[in-house]
C-alpha cells in the first residue's frame, strides 16, 4: 500500500474497529459527546469554512424553482472573534464579529453594521449555541472530515425545537422540520462539522406557485488550536 493510502487508511480502520464499542454505548453517549464536543471549541481556535444553500420549490413554478448559495471561509478565535470572505452573500462580501461589533464590507470597505443577515450567524459564538437546544441526540455512525474520523451525532428537529434554536420572536411555521448533524473528531472530540436543515412550506397566497423553501447549512472546522487573529477594523 502507498504511504499516503496507509496514512488515510490507518485512522480510518482504527475508527471502524471502535465502531463495535461505541454501537453499544451509542444512546447514552452521544448527547454527553456532543456537550463535551462544544465546550471544547468554545475555547479553540480554527479555521472555518461555511456552505448555506437555499432551494426554493413549486411544481407550477417555471423550471420547478431556483436556488441560491452562499459560500464563505475565515478563523475563528474564541471567545467572541469572527472572520469571514463571502462569495455569492450579495452585497456583503467580508464580515468581521468582534463580541457585540459586527463590520461588514459591501464592496466599499469594512464598516459598522447593525446586524447580520446571514441566516443564524447573528455571532462568533452562534454556530455553536445553534447547536444546543431542545431535542434527541443519536449516534449516527461514523464519518471522514478532511482526513479525520469523525462520530456523528444526528438530532431530527420539529417546529418547536426550530423554534427554541432561533432565540427570537420570530415564528416558525408548524409544518417545519428540520435535521441537526455533528461530526466530532472521534480521537481528540472536536468539532469538525455541522450540518443543519430545514424544510419549511412556502406561503400558500404568495401566488408564485412556490411550495416547499429547504435551506442547508454546512461548517467544516480544521487547524483547531493554531495561532489565529481576528481583529477590529481599522
Amino acid at each position: 500500500m502507498r504511504p499516503k493510502l496507509l496514512a488515510l487508511a490507518v485512522p480510518l480502520v482504527a475508527g471502524l474497529a471502535a465502531l463495535g464499542i461505541l454501537g453499544g454505548q451509542a444512546a447514552s453517549d452521544a448527547a454527553a459527546r456532543l456537550e463535551a464536543a462544544l465546550e471544547r471549541m468554545e475555547g479553540t481556535s480554527a479555521r472555518l469554512e461555511l456552505s448555506a444553500v437555499t432551494e426554493v420549490k413549486g411544481t407550477s413554478v417555471l423550471g420547478g424553482g431556483f436556488d441560491r448559495t452562499i459560500h464563505g471561509r475565515g478563523e475563528l478565535v474564541p471567545p467572541d472573534r469572527l472572520h469571514l470572505v463571502l462569495d455569492g452573500a450579495e452585497p456583503v462580501v467580508e464580515m468581521v464579529i468582534v463580541g457585540r461589533s459586527v463590520w461588514v464590507d459591501g464592496g466599499e470597505g469594512l464598516r459598522p453594521a447593525s446586524k447580520v443577515a446571514l441566516g443564524p450567524l447573528t455571532s462568533a459564538q452562534a454556530p455553536l449555541e445553534f447547536v444546543r437546544g431542545p431535542g434527541v441526540a443519536q449516534f449516527a455512525g461514523l464519518g471522514l472530515v478532511r482526513g479525520v474520523v469523525t462520530y456523528r451525532v444526528r438530532m431530527e428537529l420539529d417546529a418547536f425545537e426550530l423554534q427554541a434554536r432561533l432565540r427570537s420572536d420570530q415564528p416558525v411555521d408548524p409544518d417545519t422540520v428540520g435535521a441537526l448533524e455533528v461530526e466530532i473528531g472521534l480521537f481528540d472530540g472536536l468539532l469538525r462539522r455541522q450540518t443543519f436543515e430545514v424544510v419549511e412550506p412556502a406561503d400558500p397566497f404568495s401566488g408564485t406557485g412556490l411550495r416547499t423553501v429547504r435551506t442547508v447549512y454546512a461548517i467544516e472546522y480544521w487547524d483547531h488550536g493554531q495561532d489565529l487573529e481576528v481583529r477590529e477594523p481599522r
